[in-house]
């Protein structure tokens, strides 16, 4: 009796040969119920349909026509143009051109930073 009992714990048996072995059978196709379209199309549909999440990303992110516009050099050009308008205006006495004024600075100030952080990472 024992030797039955620690015959079915061996290291060496795998499940397969403590278990009878079951044959599985696809079951025919005419005895398949047909799928329902239907309620994948809905899923799709739901799925598909904007919500709030989606209309937020999209606001936050708006669509560009021109990916060029998006380069770095283009943008630092852009805010070094924009720089120079400010300078030749008349002086920042409206309180959005020197909050601008303001903006553009710190913009320079953390680029600077950067570009020193990219040459201490380059450096080590």
């Amino acid at each position: 009796m024992p030797g039955a009992i620690y015959s079915s714990y061996e290291l060496t048996k795998g499940i397969q040969d403590i278990l009878p072995a079951e044959q599985s059978v696809l079951p025919e196709r005419a005895a398949l119920a047909p799928t329902d379209a239907a309620s994948s199309n809905q899923l799709g549909a739901l799925y598909a349909a904007r919500n709030f999440e989606a209309v937020i990303a999209a606001f936050l992110r708006p669509s560009v026509r021109n990916l060029e516009n998006l380069s770095p050099e283009r943008y630092r050009k852009s805010l070094r143009r924009c720089k120079e308008a400010l300078r030749d205006s008349a002086g920042p006495s409206d309180p959005a051109q020197a909050a601008l004024a303001a903006l553009l600075e710190e913009e320079a100030e953390h680029s600077g930073l950067l570009a020193s952080f990219q040459g201490l990472l380059l450096a080590g």
